[in-house]
């Protein structure tokens, strides 16, 4: 009997793919099949599972088009075919340790919770060392229970009448981010759930993501990931620092950032991680307010 559905989207990253299902080929929990859902992969994904073979149940899907759609839409891919008690999603960038599944089980043995999972990076890269302090990761306890707009969906777990309940994911945000904080709005609204993170479910991965390439992907999800989000969930203005982004104050610092002088700051790797960090911090408001209020 199956205790997990497993589903990892993917885009034209076969070689991190195959890392991650090695990963899940060492588990000391076996009761889950992995669901690999092709997001318009044209890099060789689907003759490759067309002809590798796992020790666990696998199976994959694709869009009707073979196009790129987007995450939402892709992990969606598998409403019709859940039929475990849990569903896990996990980005194929990412391996796992032999004991991820059966942490997360133990998680969500504590009733009608949701178990978000910890994503380490290899450290070096600026906008990893500032993503791992941010979120879930500004709570130290193992099980410490998080609002649910922290929830990260790279590395989540949750049962499954409750991922049907909630319809999936919302394929109107079809930009870079924004669908893991939409479905945890929904989630929010869910009377009884209750997200905890789970250190003890550890998936890592490399970060090389340039500052600058992240800065953007920030600012076009501003202009209409979140601007449609809250257009969603008009309540949730504790999202994205929406509240700061939409004041007077805000106003004032975003005119007052030099941005040049901080992206030197953030990427000089002789100054103080600290320092950096806050930078950084700073710059992810510049480009959040500048998208924000783009007019179209």
């Amino acid at each position: 009997m199956l205790v997990f559905d497993i589903v990892i989207p993917t885009y034209n990253n076969l070689g991190e793919l195959q890392k991650c299902l090695e990963s899940l080929d060492t588990q000391t929990f076996t009761q889950f099949k992995v669901w690999i859902a092709i997001d318009g992969s044209t890099d060789g994904t689907l003759e490759y599972l067309s002809s590798k073979r796992f020790s666990f149940a696998s199976g994959w899907l694709e869009h009707s088009d073979k196009t790129n759609h987007g995450r939402a839409a892709t992990r969606n891919l598998v409403l019709p075919y859940l039929t475990a008690s849990y569903v896990l999603f996990l980005d194929s960038d990412l391996t796992v340790h032999r004991d991820f599944i059966h942490a997360h089980y133990t998680a969500l043995s504590r009733g009608y919770v949701i178990s978000l999972g910890q994503i380490k990076y290899k450290r070096g890269n600026i906008w990893a060392e500032y993503d791992m302090t941010r979120g879930m990761n500004r709570f130290k306890n193992n099980l410490a229970e998080i609002p649910a707009k922290y929830i990260l969906t790279g590395n989540v777990s949750m049962p499954t009448s409750l991922f049907f309940k909630l319809n999936g994911f919302d394929e109107a945000i079809n930009t870079y981010g924004g669908e893991d904080t939409e479905l945890g709005c929904r989630i929010q609204k869910e009377p009884g759930v209750k997200v905890l993170f789970n250190k003890q479910a550890v998936a890592e991965g490399v970060m090389d993501k340039p500052l600058s390439f992240a800065l953007q992907q920030r600012e076009a999800f501003a202009k209409q990931g979140l601007r449609y989000l809250l257009n969603k969930h008009p309540w949730a203005k504790d999202v994205f620092q929406i509240n700061f982004l939409t004041s007077w104050r805000g106003k004032i610092l975003y005119h007052l950032i030099p941005r040049k002088l901080l992206m030197q700051v953030s990427e000089n790797r002789h100054l103080p991680l600290s320092l950096r960090l806050k930078m950084v911090h700073l710059l992810v408001f510049y480009h959040l307010y500048k998208g924000y209020h783009q007019r179209d």
